[in-house]
């Protein structure tokens, strides 16, 4: 059981963006030739600035669907910011280390909050406001066509936490379930679960979540597939997702490393390795 209570912001550092040239308090430059590795079984996206100037780059997933919701409101958030100069004349790059492992997550606010103000306090986050949280990660399989995976885990909310899960036949192919108990979501949420990633110190932070349904199995169908685009989104912070004008690493095309350029006139090129 991985649970965290403690300051937002400590809790939503960086799955982090390697190769700092300096640390303050945000994430700054990166140098060439260093890479990050944060398992055994990892993904790396390589980003190489052909720009005139410095540039600020995020990462995030693509959003999960939640089957047994009906149009879910679905909650995206950065997953590692850094910025990077010119890589032609500096040789400098920034390495992205992500977990291959997928994490079923619960995060709850301790307090009734409404979407936005949800955001709101994340982005407070980003200069250092304390806001208590608790949050919860657990390692899960996702359901195959064959076989019973432990693709199931129950959710308690007092305090929060994840069972150790364990098969349970009525979750589709290609998802994993939580177990949600009975709890009150109106008139604002309070809870929100989906699917987690984990940073180099095993801060939890939710890459794609919904306010779950009481009383009902939340069904997730995540895909390991992760954008890059400009701009200064704190890592933990929610995002506005578009996928538009952002590179696209797609890791269930079976690479390990992504190579992202960023061309002069604002393109994205990304190219899939070993």
């Amino acid at each position: 059981m991985r649970v965290k209570d403690r300051p937002l912001f400590t809790r939503m550092r960086a799955i982090r963006a390697i190769a700092a040239a300096h640390r303050g308090g945000e994430q700054a430059g990166s140098q060439p030739g260093v890479s990050h590795v944060m398992t055994s079984s990892s993904y790396q996206i390589i980003v190489r600035n052909l720009s005139q100037t410095t540039q600020y780059f995020y990462v995030f997933q693509k959003q999960a669907a939640f089957p047994s919701l009906t149009n879910p409101s679905i909650l995206s958030s950065s997953l590692g910011c850094q910025s990077v100069g010119n890589y032609t004349s500096s040789g400098a790059q920034i390495n992205f280390g992500l977990d291959s492992q997928i994490y079923a997550g619960a995060l709850s606010t301790g307090q009734a909050v409404t979407p936005s103000e949800f955001i709101a306090l994340i982005t407070l986050d980003a200069t250092r406001s304390i806001v208590s949280t608790t949050t919860a990660a657990r390692a899960i399989t996702l359901t195959t066509p064959s076989g019973s995976p432990d693709n199931c885990t129950t959710l308690s909310l007092d305090p929060l936490g994840l069972s150790v899960p364990a098969y349970q036949s009525k979750v589709p192919v290609g998802a994993f379930g939580m177990i949600v108990p009975t709890y009150t979501p109106l008139p604002v949420p309070e809870l929100y679960c989906g699917v987690a990633a984990l940073n180099n110190d095993q801060a939890i932070i939710l890459s794609s979540y919904v306010a779950p349904a009481p009383n009902a199995v939340l069904s997730c169908i995540p895909e390991q597939i992760f954008f890059v685009t400009t701009g200064y989104q704190p890592p933990g912070s929610a995002v506005s997702y578009d996928e538009t004008n952002a590179a696209c690493c797609d890791f269930t095309t079976g690479y390990a490393t992504f190579t992202v350029i960023y061309n002069a006139n604002g393109t994205f090129l990304a190219t899939g390795g070993p």
